[in-house]
């Protein structure tokens, strides 16, 4: 099943179009991951570069997004596994962690409980290779704005981040390549 989607493929379609493709998008379980699965696109034999990953619950909640616009997307999602606490680069584990035991000092203990029950949290990714940094951070807030993952903003939604157009073509409101 295909959880790897192509940006271009969202080009054409509306706020609630790209909305709806993703939501109804395969997520490939996480415990089911595997490190070879974010180096391909096996739909057209190129590498998995850059671009989008979203992380779901069980419930098929957007969770967290994130950006892959100088790492690859093995570096960076592999990155949100780190085991310690005081490793920086575990953002989507620190927050699940921090989300399942809100009211603890976190430990080693907690990580290792936190990965067995989101074990059924999903990956979806957006593949967006050939386009720009700037065009890949736009596509992000896009997402945020429409997806408003809980675990991106622990301290509340930034007002800053204003609705999108609900436009005919949801690529209209991100910067060109």
């Amino acid at each position: 099943m295909v959880y790897k989607l192509d940006v271009d493929n969202l080009a054409g379609l509306s706020v609630e179009e790209v909305k709806n493709q993703i939501n109804s998008s395969y997520k490939k379980p996480l415990r089911e991951l595997k490190l070879f699965d974010l180096l391909l696109n096996e739909q057209c034999d190129s590498a998995m570069r850059h671009g989008i990953y979203m992380f779901f619950n069980e419930s098929n909640e957007c969770l967290y997004t994130g950006m892959c616009s100088s790492s690859h997307f093995a570096h960076r999602i592999g990155g949100h596994f780190g085991m310690s606490p005081k490793y920086g680069m575990n953002t989507f584990l620190k927050r699940i962690v921090k989300d399942l035991n809100p009211s603890t000092k976190t430990s080693y203990s907690h990580y290792v409980e936190a990965l067995a029950k989101i074990s059924g949290y999903g990956l979806l990714m957006i593949n967006t290779n050939g386009k720009s940094k700037a065009f890949i951070r736009a596509l992000e807030k896009a997402i945020h704005i429409t997806f408003k993952p809980r675990l991106n903003f622990p301290k509340g939604f930034p007002e800053t981040y204003k609705n999108i157009k609900n436009t005919n073509d949801f690529m209209s409101n991100l910067p060109p390549k």
